[in-house]
């Protein structure tokens, strides 16, 4: 929705709050779902889940292609959020089960690094093909992407062997799972870390951050979908970096994130008290900056591999990715709302919706949830070295 953001404003005749729903509502059930995803996930094995998630993704995207009004378009996005939330946490699995130790951590980055090249078809093919032919044979060609990967996967997926799935738990089994998993600390503490890192450059990516450069400080349109796309690029860059510095310092993977956060806080403030249009290098500063974060995120995942037995990883990995989409779809909704009252209230006069005052009133909202998450991280942090003693040190570190 970041490149068609613009477009979806037209067809539908909708306002910033609307359309920042439309892609809250993929979101939203991308993260509700994540819990229960993850339960089945222990229960049915990852490649079921991978090839059914895949089949509802292209099959929602369809939907969005032909809706003909905004609330059907809602409706598809959801779908697509709904298929989307069985596929990253299986792969997670997947990864986990067949590879042992240190390798696993680094083709978790590989595996999140390559999910990332689909920015790439959006911020340029997509974008194209949008501009070129519209919206339904857009959407439509991103369904049936979908679809080749749900036929692929069939074809050629295979779950660990020896495989540890819970496949005799009950109902009652899966209740006692998720209660044993939402209350241990180190899922926990990996939660907050995927709330904190991955939050900003998904927003920036996934809806606000295209408007935000074409029509708030007015860089042409190849400008912006070029940086969009190096969002990829810096994810290839510095996840193998993010990789090694787990497998060597284990016990300083805290610091990494108390890093990380600094630097996309203070580049933010940058974009915030720079009086009129920012310069292009302090754009460039902003992306580079979050741009870190999707990578980053996956540090979570690294906790819960050194700590979670295997036969609840899968649940606990689905609480964990939930976190950075909750933060997304709250941090999404609040610009969204935040531009639309600052336009009715004329907080910035009599300029149009997407100005650039306006999105400098709106983004500090993103701050402040990141910054709430890097607390929550350090109060369960401070609660697992309080309570878990027992654990090896790195582990809880």
């Amino acid at each position: 929705m970041g490149v068609a953001s613009l477009t979806a404003i037209g067809r539908y005749e909708v306002g910033a709050a609307a359309l920042s729903g439309l892609a809250v509502a993929q979101l939203a059930i991308y993260a509700v779902m994540q819990v229960p995803t993850g339960l089945l996930l222990d229960r049915f094995g990852a490649r079921k889940l991978i090839i059914f998630g895949s089949f509802m993704t292209g099959t929602g995207n369809l939907i969005v292609a032909f809706s003909p009004v905004f609330a059907l378009a809602v409706v598809g996005r959801m779908v697509v959020g709904f298929g989307d939330a069985f596929v990253f946490v299986s792969m997670i699995r997947l990864i986990n089960g067949w590879l042992p130790g240190p390798r696993a951590t680094k083709f978790t980055q590989l595996f999140a690094n390559i999910g990332q090249l689909g920015q790439i078809a959006s911020a340029v093919p997509f974008a194209y093909i949008l501009g070129l032919s519209g919206w339904t044979i857009a959407f439509s060609g991103a369904a049936s992407l979908a679809l080749v990967a749900a036929s692929l996967s069939l074809l050629f997926l295979r779950d660990e062997e020896r495989v540890t799935y819970a496949t005799s738990a009950g109902l009652q089994g899966l209740v006692e799972q998720f209660r044993v998993n939402i209350t241990d600390p180190i899922t926990r503490k990996a939660f907050w870390v995927h709330f904190t890192m991955q939050s900003s450059g998904s927003m920036f990516i996934l809806l606000w951050g295209y408007p935000f450069m074409i029509q708030g400080e007015g860089l042409p349109r190849p400008v912006a979908s070029s940086l969009l796309a190096s969002f990829v690029f810096i994810g290839f860059f510095v996840g193998p970096l993010f990789s090694h510095l787990c497998i060597k310092w284990p016990s300083r993977r805290h610091v990494i994130v108390t890093a990380l956060y600094s630097l996309m806080a203070g580049a933010w403030l940058l974009i915030f008290f720079t009086p009129g249009q920012n310069p292009l290098w302090q754009i460039v500063l902003l992306v580079l900056a979050i741009g870190v974060g999707g990578p980053a995120s996956m540090i979570a995942f690294d906790y819960s591999r050194v700590a979670i037995p295997k036969y609840r990883l899968g649940s606990s990995n689905g609480i964990i990715n939930s976190g950075g989409f909750i933060a997304t779809f709250t941090s999404m909704f609040l610009v969204g709302v935040a531009l639309d009252v600052i336009h009715a209230l004329r907080l910035v006069g009599a300029e149009p919706l997407y100005s650039l005052a306006g999105f400098k009133l709106a983004f500090p909202f993103e701050l402040l949830v990141i910054t709430f998450g890097l607390f929550m991280f350090f109060r369960a942090r401070s609660k697992a070295l309080r309570t878990d003693r027992q654990l090896v040190g790195n582990n809880l570190e």
